[in-house]
């Protein structure tokens, strides 16, 4: 016979009764938080990251962005950076190399005096010295891969300690990438420009998460305002915890054999993607940094897949349509133009990517493009590049392996940076000249790698066996803009490395 659909047993009554009290009051204090929903009434703006991400465009997308930043990053990490420079003189090579002083970092998420969601970091170092800066997720472009939470953004005179970008020049505009290496650990490139829109430092961080140091939430005082206290954190938590409990209560509802389990019900190929690469930490060996050279670099292909987060309201180049954009040129922090935070339109497309060097001064770099579901990459992205070497540090036997580099001049309009288990290539002049004409003003990108392996023992110089020879695979962050210096494209991807002259195993 089959059991009713409510509860007869008084014990189990008493139970569903008091869940439903629960969700009940769980709901009513969590709406009673909130204001009423714009489009409704047109008064306040809500205070909930969920409700946020609504005003921002896609729901879905900016609850699971936010969602995503504040799991990973929200915490204490300490690190070092390194930075450097480069003169227009393509002779004079990488100059005022340092490194930082040990620093740490507190990452808070939560709501500004405007219900604006931000992005707070208090630096630390010497025990003594202390900076902070506010980032407001809108007004910093910021593109966050939900996957495994690495993140981009950009923002105009950046508020960064001298101390720790090696150099006290004022800064007019700033491009940062954020890879997430482990669960517990970070890496990051910061570039930054100067007033005459040239590149003037480069800034690499390498981070990891100081374990049970989080500070307890505060407490909150008496007769203050419950949304005071309220992070971003605290309001999904609440969201959580409401699903859990409506979950509950229709589970116990559903008259379902115990011994039945659920179909699986199929995902996307899109987040099928995101699942295989989130679980590229999952081997019996973690991941560890992986230091490459350029013959390295250029012995093999790379073959992976790449996420493409597309403003679909910035047209790529002048002739391009988009809603909402206007005829004159504008900058990337202009109000009118700038895309909201979650409004990207997603697609995959499979990526091979070969650099080819001659040991000499001469090299370029191929994308071949596969098929793209939903958003494609940029024409920008898919381009050769061709350019000279300039400097070749990864046979120097006076300078360590961790510290050699390599500068790479891509036609003078881009350059490129080997350091460590870091590649790195920016614009090396920014096109953000409003007297400018369209056809002067190119489209650029620019992008952060990672690479890592499984074994990162040394190989001898000479070694045959390609069964010692590691597994390299790469983890690569870029940002696509337009003629207009527009944000157009976000764009995470994953490679694996594949040998020249390397079969597979049948």
């Amino acid at each position: 016979m089959n059991e009713p659909l409510y509860p007869t047993n008084t014990f189990q009554r008493s139970l569903f009764l008091l869940s439903a009290a629960c969700c009940l009051v769980s709901i009513s204090s969590f709406t009673n938080l909130i204001p009423p929903q714009q489009q409704n009434n047109g008064k306040a703006k809500g205070s909930s990251a969920l409700e946020m991400s609504s005003e921002f465009g896609q729901d879905d997308q900016a609850a699971e962005a936010i969602r995503s930043l504040c799991d990973f990053h929200e915490g204490q990490w300490e690190g070092t950076a390194t930075s450097f420079s480069i003169t227009p003189d393509v002779a004079a090579g990488i100059v005022k190399r340092e490194t930082s002083p040990k620093f740490k970092v507190g990452v808070k998420l939560g709501l500004d005096e405007n219900r604006q969601l931000s992005l707070t970091e208090t630096f630390e170092w010497n025990d003594d010295n202390f900076s902070s800066r506010l980032l407001l997720l809108n007004d910093c472009n910021m593109d966050v891969d939900s996957v495994d939470a690495s993140y981009s953004l950009d923002s105009s005179l950046p508020d960064f300690p001298a101390r720790i970008a090696g150099t006290d020049k004022l800064i007019q505009f700033g491009i940062e990438h954020c890879i997430a290496a482990s669960n517990d650990r970070r890496t990051k490139c910061f570039a930054f420009y100067g007033l005459d829109q040239s590149l003037q430092r480069i800034v690499v961080t390498d981070e990891n998460r100081i374990k049970d140091s989080a500070p307890p939430p505060p407490a909150p005082s008496k007769g203050a305002p419950p949304n005071d206290q309220l992070t971003a954190r605290d309001l999904l938590e609440m969201e959580s915890d409401i699903d859990r409990l409506v979950e509950k209560i229709t589970g116990n509802m559903e008259n379902k054999p115990s011994s039945s389990s659920p179909t699986p019900v199929p995902s996307s190929p899109l987040e099928q993607l995101g699942n295989s690469m989130s679980s590229k930490d999952d081997g019996s060996k973690p991941l560890a940094s992986h230091d490459i050279s350029l013959l390295e670099l250029s012995s093999g292909v790379w073959l992976g897949d790449a996420i493409i987060r597309d403003q679909p309201t910035v047209p790529e180049s002048p002739g391009g349509r988009g809603r909402g954009f206007g005829s004159s040129g504008a900058t990337p922090t202009s109000d009118s133009t700038k895309a909201a935070f979650g409004s990207w339109e997603v697609g995959v497309q499979k990526i091979a990517w070969r650099w080819m060097w001659n040991f000499g001064e001469e090299i370029r770099q191929v994308v071949d493009n596969g098929k793209a579901m939903g958003a494609s990459l940029a024409k920008t992205m898919t381009k050769s590049l061709g350019g000279n070497v300039c400097v070749n540090e990864g046979l120097s036997r006076r300078i360590p392996k961790d510290q050699r580099m390599v500068y790479i001049d891509w036609s003078g309009d881009m350059v490129g940076f080997l350091s460590g288990p870091v590649s790195i290539q920016v614009p090396r002049y920014l096109n953000f000249d409003k007297e400018a004409t369209k056809d002067l003003n190119k489209p650029f990108f620019t992008e952060f790698c990672l690479y890592q392996s499984e074994d990162d023992a040394p190989v001898e110089i000479g070694e045959l066996d390609e069964a010692k020879l590691p597994e390299v695979c790469c983890s690569k962050l870029s940002r696509v803009y337009n003629y207009a210096g527009q944000l157009k494209q976000g764009i995470s991807s994953f490679y694996t490395f594949k040998r020249f002259g390397m079969e597979e195993d049948n």
